[in-house]
């Protein structure tokens, strides 16, 4: 049988560390947590492979081919060998008239032209101021058709180099190039043994020389 000597020192040596304690104002430190353990990351899953999308094929690129220029409207034709002028318009006669072209020595060139310039009064600095009403200028060279006070010479070769008309039937044709304009306009100059003429700045397919010599 334990001793109330024993008993009493057994009970102060439990409490003399509890009692220090509380003098000291300390307390034991809270037991430490466990820290909670990171959870590994799920092994990530490749990525899908994009399929590839077939690109539509690329269309060939044609070269447009221009359209031909339209033919011209108004096509004015000077026959060197009967002195005579024929006026088309869209395929249909419309006027034909007397003409005088160059005399020997200012021959009227023959040709295809395009007439470039209009004047309604000009005067000719080559030769003495001579009137030259309603000009239609078609070669660089100052060739033009033009109203002539020389009436008398209609029908024969007597200017120098122009082709003469009379004064009303060359306001009639100027106020004609005027309306239809010079890009739809064509001077046609033939005559002599070769009647469609050497020179030409359209794309004119050679002819019989012989045929309508004397239209």
């Amino acid at each position: 049988m334990i001793s109330r000597r024993k008993l009493i020192l057994a009970l102060s040596a439990s409490l003399l560390p509890a009692a220090s304690q509380a003098a000291t104002g300390t307390t034991p430190p809270p037991p430490e947590k466990a820290k909670p353990v990171a959870a590994k990351p799920a092994p990530s899953k490749p990525a899908a492979k994009k399929q590839a999308v077939a690109k539509p094929a690329a269309k060939k690129q044609v070269a447009k081919k221009k359209a031909p220029p339209a033919p011209p409207r108004l096509i004015i034709t000077i026959n060197k060998v009967s002195q005579k002028m024929t006026v088309e318009l869209d395929g249909n006669e419309v006027y034909k008239w007397p003409v005088s072209t160059g005399a020997p020595g200012f021959e009227t060139p023959s040709g295809t032209f395009r007439p470039f310039r209009l004047e309604k009064e000009h005067f000719s600095k080559e030769w003495d101021d001579a009137p030259m009403p309603y000009s239609i200028f078609f070669t660089g060279q100052g060739h033009a058709v033009h109203g002539s006070y020389h009436v008398k010479s209609l029908g024969r070769r007597a200017s120098h180099g122009c082709v003469r008309l009379h004064p009303d039937n060359a306001a009639k044709l100027f106020a004609l190039v005027q309306k239809t304009g010079t890009a739809n306009t064509r001077v046609i100059v033939k005559g002599g043994l070769f009647a469609d003429g050497t020179v030409t700045t359209d794309k004119v397919k050679r002819s019989n020389p012989f045929k309508n010599w004397f239209n």
